[in-house]
């Protein structure tokens, strides 16, 4: 289906990449509706209602921010190595900390509404990825960033920490599906309720776009036509991301 975009690697990955960044500016765009006071009488109140804070901060942080950042070094290829790197850190970090923000906010929901925790098979791939996130970015900063691992360390670490990218992004995709899917099943969201219908389409529409947006930047990500060429850095042995 991706063949309509040329041959052209550059143009071909910037028009992807930009289909892609549409796709998840409006899965952003959906998540942040589904809590308005427009479509819910369930509106964004970190005190009494946190959990509409839960949805919209997986999104852009799981999701948008993460896929953003494994990218990074395929949308940048101009820009020297070390600040690709540099911008790769903090974009992970920015993920990390909105998903955490949204992981606190599904805790302080079930905190206040006396309901157990971690009793779905969501709620359980939700804190694996989080876990893994958080080991992963470790690993990388200390083997690409500081202290900075030795040359054949580098080389051998880099096939993993690029499948445990692909593999945590999966993970947060999978962990987003199916929060939808419980929230839909415990709500009126698919029956014929007209009261419902928006936010109901908002749900479906919701996971079309999230959907799009992943299989965008796992395709990006695994067509070795838009790898970053190797820098004339002593780090040319290293493969790129």
């Amino acid at each position: 289906m991706f063949v309509i975009v040329g041959r052209d690697p550059d143009r071909s990955y910037s028009i992807l990449l930009c289909l892609g960044e549409i796709f998840g500016l409006l899965s952003i765009i959906l998540a942040g509706l589904l809590f308005d006071r427009r479509v819910s009488s369930d509106v964004y109140n970190w005190k009494t209602n946190p959990f509409s804070y839960h949805p919209l901060m997986m999104t852009i942080g799981l999701l948008f921010c993460y896929g953003n950042a494994i990218l990074l070094y395929r949308t940048f290829k101009q820009i020297p190595k070390l600040m690709v790197k540099i911008f790769h850190a903090c974009f992970l970090i920015i993920s990390l900390t909105l998903g955490t923000f949204g992981l606190a906010a599904i805790i302080r929901s079930k905190i206040i509404t006396n309901r157990p925790h971690f009793m779905t098979f969501h709620s359980w791939i939700g804190i694996a990825t989080i876990g893994l996130f958080v080991f992963q970015w470790i690993c990388g900063f200390i083997s690409y960033l500081f202290p900075k691992l030795s040359l054949d360390i580098r080389k051998g670490y880099m096939p993993t920490h690029r499948l445990w990218g692909k593999i945590i992004f999966l993970s947060s995709v999978a962990s987003i599906l199916t929060g939808l899917s419980e929230h839909g099943m415990t709500s009126s969201f698919f029956t014929m309720n007209d009261i419902q219908q928006s936010r109901r389409l908002i749900i479906i529409f919701f996971g079309i776009f999230t959907s799009l947006f992943s299989l965008i930047v796992i395709y990006l990500l695994s067509n070795s036509d838009y790898q970053r060429p190797s820098d004339q850095t002593d780090e040319k042995s290293v493969p790129n991301p």
